[in-house]
């Protein structure tokens, strides 16, 4: 049975198995101090229908009372309020072969241009018409210095479906650029969104304008 136990404050927190918890604890885990560590787990964008996810350590005091937490006992396993709806009910499991594997009952809604956007379908058409407006008068401007571009593919529980385009699809900045400045910009800008989504295809990228050596795993300088 697994030793794993849930954060009173949700009532259907992420799942944790042992073997998972062994796994990780087997990780280099960052100096926190007196805090446990804490490892954060976050939707970073879809693929064939499934969700794919991001794993990043930080301190237990970054934790906010909103979030998925599941007890490990020697560190906590966080989904951010953000992605609570999407990883709700989740299992985090380890896999001899595959490593660290998150089995999901939520998946990706099928695009509708407008699903879950303020009810209003004035509203939603007004708030898509915004951000198309930020996107060509402000983001694309300065993607296009990496010959790339962002596109709005639909709007969910106010988060921002995008796909990226030229030089932006298959490159290895991608992540970095949208999660750094990209979501940041948009979420200070429109209070509807708070979370931005890569859908993007970056597998049949062609012209990517960073490219990881595949010797080394490090980008070209």
């Amino acid at each position: 049975m697994s030793r794993t136990t849930a954060d009173t404050r949700m009532s259907r927190p992420v799942v944790v198995t042992e073997a998972a918890r062994e796994a990780l604890l087997g990780l280099a885990q960052p100096d926190t101090g007196a805090e446990r560590p804490a490892l954060f787990v976050t939707v970073t964008g879809e693929d064939g229908g499934e969700y794919q996810y991001g794993f990043e350590w930080r301190g237990s005091a970054e934790v906010a009372d909103s979030d998925l937490v599941a007890d490990c006992e020697e560190f906590v396993v966080v989904v951010p309020a953000a992605d609570a709806p999407r990883l709700t009910g989740a299992t985090v499991d380890a896999d001899p072969q595959f490593g660290m594997v998150i089995t999901n009952p939520n998946t990706p809604r099928k695009p509708d241009g407008l699903a879950d956007a303020p009810a209003d379908s004035a509203q939603a058409e007004e708030l898509r018409t915004r951000i198309d407006r930020l996107f060509a008068e402000t983001v694309n401007p300065a993607l296009a210095s990496h010959s790339g571009a962002i596109k709005l593919e639909r709007i969910e529980d106010g988060v921002l479906y995008v796909s990226l385009l030229g030089g932006c699809q298959g490159c290895s900045g991608a992540a970095l650029t949208l999660q750094d400045g990209i979501e940041r910009f948009i979420v200070e800008t429109m209070p509807e969104i708070h979370k931005v989504v890569d859908v993007t295809d970056h597998g049949a990228g062609t012209m990517p304008f960073l490219t990881r050596n595949p010797m080394t795993g490090r980008n070209p300088a």
